[in-house]
């Protein structure tokens, strides 16, 4: 759905109305032709039909005025300046020399023809023959904007600094853009370049890690010293150039028996049981609300805590790792439906070994795979869902449902990614991966959070 401002919108209108006309045009023009055959059936003249015809059009006969065949204006005064004797005496010898009036038939005058295509046309030409309809002021931008110090300065020199604008470790962004930067949607064969890879990953994961006024165009388009448009084309190349390299089905997995002891004897030291180690991952609704409420069946977006929001069931392990998500949901779904999509509901009998079992709320129907939802797993949601507590779209249509939906999933893939890609860079240094995740600033600060909401 276009602007109703918007020039491809207006030339919707110009379109919508030039054939309108044509088909009225096309049906006077029958009912026309039908009266005429009619009145030729009943001895009608052929010379009546055509006066019938012209007055139809609006066309109507007047007197034509006799052309007058005096003097010239310019003609010289001296030759119309005699005297008076000379008139008097050449009176007959003038009435004899003037040639006598030729006969003139006169004419129905007629108007010029309209046609409906070429007005379109004109109308059309007239609107692009200029880029901007308005005039244009140029906005003064700081040559030095914080993406491009993020970027040139941070990432090599202040990491901690560079992961508090883009919420990843610069050795995970340069990897990620090695990811993705192949990717078609790139090239577009055009004279004007596209801004750089790195640049526009930069964009959209700034847009990911930030909510409210911080995530506006115009916020974003002063930290990136770009325009507003440009931000919104970068955003949505990179959630195309993530869900088509696969980063989703490749980094949003089942663990391995490796990984899936690791987390089993993680849970058996938090819990202080060993008969808990078999609940080895859990799942949680989170609601991704929206910026505003959807113009496309806005009700059923409308949530227990009275936002609008989407459904995203995730489930993962105590590290903070997705392992499988549900997505397509509108906020109105009980996380007891929005469950049964996901793959591990689907393939339980394959996924969850004899015994095993996963961590729920009471949202959750009552199963041999269940058990009380752990508070630390509410903490770990709280963060994954950090970036998304606002989703600005305006969602009016099924293509921006859609949208809405590709952009969810392109932070779970990123997340996924980053938390594959920092738990091994803890490995090589000889750190836990689990007290890692514990011990990350953003889950510190998801605990705040998540603390004072429940006072």
């Amino acid at each position: 759905m276009v602007r109703a401002s918007s020039r491809k919108a207006r030339a919707k209108g110009i379109i919508k109305a030039t054939t309108g006309y044509m088909r009225h045009r096309a049906a006077q023009q029958r009912r026309e032709n039908t009266q005429l055959a009619e009145l030729e059936a009943r001895g009608v003249s052929a010379r009546t039909l055509r006066k019938l015809t012209l007055l139809s059009a609006g066309v109507l006969p007047r007197r034509q005025s006799r052309p007058h065949y005096g003097l010239r204006e310019d003609d010289d005064m001296d030759d119309i300046s005699s005297s008076s004797s000379s008139e008097s005496d050449s009176d007959s010898d003038s009435d004899e020399d003037i040639p006598p009036a030729p006969h003139v038939q006169p004419r129905l005058p007629h108007s010029t023809p309209f046609s409906a295509v070429g007005w379109a046309a004109k109308q059309l030409d007239l609107m692009y023959e200029r880029r901007y309809e308005n005039p244009r002021t140029k906005k003064t931008r700081s040559k030095d904007p914080t993406m491009k110090v993020a970027l040139d300065d941070y990432r090599y020199n202040d990491e901690e600094a560079f992961r508090g604008e883009l919420r990843i470790w610069p050795k995970t962004f340069n990897r990620l853009v090695k990811k993705i930067e192949n990717h078609p949607v790139f090239l577009n064969n055009s004279n004007n370049e596209q801004k750089p890879v790195e640049q526009q990953l930069a964009v959209a994961l700034y847009q990911f890690g930030n909510y409210g006024n911080a995530a506006s165009l115009r916020a974003i388009s002063n930290w990136a010293g770009l325009g507003k448009g440009t931000i919104s084309k970068c955003t949505t190349r990179v959630i195309t150039a993530i869900l088509g390299v696969g980063l989703l089905k490749k980094y949003v997995r089942m663990p391995t028996e490796d990984e899936k002891e690791e987390a089993k004897r993680w849970v058996e030291k938090k819990a202080g049981c060993k008969e808990m180690r078999d609940g080895w991952c859990m799942v949680d609704g989170t609601l991704v609300p929206l910026a505003a409420r959807p113009n496309w069946y806005g009700e059923s977006y409308f949530d227990r805590k009275q936002n609008y929001s989407m459904n995203l069931q995730v489930i993962n392990l105590p590290n903070l790792r997705i392992i499988d998500i549900g997505f397509g949901y509108v906020g109105s779904t009980h996380d007891a439906t929005a469950w049964t999509g996901t793959r591990i509901y689907k393939k339980r009998q394959d996924l969850l070994a004899p015994g095993e079992w996963v961590w729920a709320d009471a949202a959750y129907p009552v199963g041999h795979q269940f058990s009380s939802l752990s508070s630390y797993n509410t903490l770990f949601n709280n963060h994954v869902s950090y970036s998304l507590k606002g989703l600005r779209i305006l969602i009016r249509s099924k293509t921006d449902h859609r949208y809405a939906n590709q952009w969810i999933v392109a932070c779970v893939a990123v997340h996924a990614y980053a938390m594959h890609h920092e738990a091994k860079l803890a490995k090589a240094a000889g750190k836990d991966s689990y007290e890692e995740a514990w011990q990350d600033a953003f889950v510190a600060e998801g605990r705040e959070e998540f603390v004072a909401e429940q006072r």
